[in-house]
């Protein structure tokens, strides 16, 4: 039996359609830009003035080659972010902002580098672009939920990252302090956000920080982190630090302030 459907949702399917149509509907003509170091930027502006189409070529990353939507964020004097979700977060790809000392407005970043690629305008490659071409391999993309895998928060990826980081902060004090450091932290205590925007290191891994900082001021300070089993580290609703049965245990929270100078005044009296 064939099913037929009310005119009035089929005209809301119709108008649903024109208006995703229109939203990609590109706009002025593209831009490509090149850096020293061989990364390769294409946008596309679309019509509405407020997303552009984004590929990163010559990167070693998974978005290279990858054509995302990028929403168009306006900032003050004229300044603008290309910006799309990356690994759970809206993150900048290319920001746009005047230069009076540099020689280009346009640098690009790619997550998780902390070195930004200043952007040069390639005149011969703008010209070369094929927008419908472009237009095209964006949808194919979007079809094989190539962007979708992207824009995903990969907890155990975040999680190796925020434990390597950890293991170098406890290897540096355990070199200087001549003894094994170990912080262990709840893991399954931190929910996404906090995994996606926090440097859990740079939390947890202050008490090992202020280990190492003693320790190279004091010597008989060593001696005192020998008698230390570990570190316990979690989040909680205040900051605190005590020593229970041999070990720290230390509880901080986002919005810690002081955080340094309370874990330095405990460690001086254990």
């Amino acid at each position: 039996m064939i099913r037929r459907f009310p005119t009035c949702f089929l005209l809301i399917a119709l108008a649903l359609l024109s208006l995703s149509a229109r939203a990609l509907e590109p706009g002025d003509d593209a831009e490509v830009f090149t850096s020293d170091g061989g990364v390769s930027v294409t946008l596309l502006p679309m019509a509405d003035g407020n997303q552009a189409l984004v590929r990163l070529n010559g990167v070693d990353h998974a978005l290279d080659g990858v054509v995302m939507l990028a929403r168009i964020e306006q900032r003050p004097n004229d300044e603008r972010a290309y910006r799309a979700e990356i690994d759970g977060k809206m993150r900048s790809l290319v920001v746009f902002a005047r230069s009076y000392w540099a020689p280009t407005d346009y640098t690009a970043y790619i997550p998780g580098r902390e070195e930004p690629y200043a952007l040069m305008a390639d005149e011969e490659g703008s010209a070369r672009v094929d927008k419908a071409a472009l237009m095209a391999e964006y949808e194919q993309q979007t079809e094989q939920g190539v962007q979708a895998a992207l824009a995903r928060f990969d907890r155990d990826k975040a999680l190796e990252r925020h434990k390597d980081a950890l293991r170098a902060v406890d290897a540096s004090a355990s070199k200087v302090c001549g003894t094994e450091v170990t912080t262990r932290v709840n893991w399954k205590g931190l929910d996404n956000e906090q995994l996606n925007s926090l440097s859990i290191s740079g939390y947890c891994g202050q008490v090992a920080a202020e280990m190492e900082h003693l320790c190279r001021k004091e010597a008989d300070f060593k001696q005192k982190v020998a008698e230390v089993s570990g570190i316990d580290c979690g989040f909680g609703d205040t900051l605190d630090l005590r020593r229970e049965a041999g070990k720290l245990v230390f509880r901080t929270r986002e919005d810690a302030r002081n955080q340094r100078e309370a874990i330095t005044g405990f460690l001086r009296n254990l």
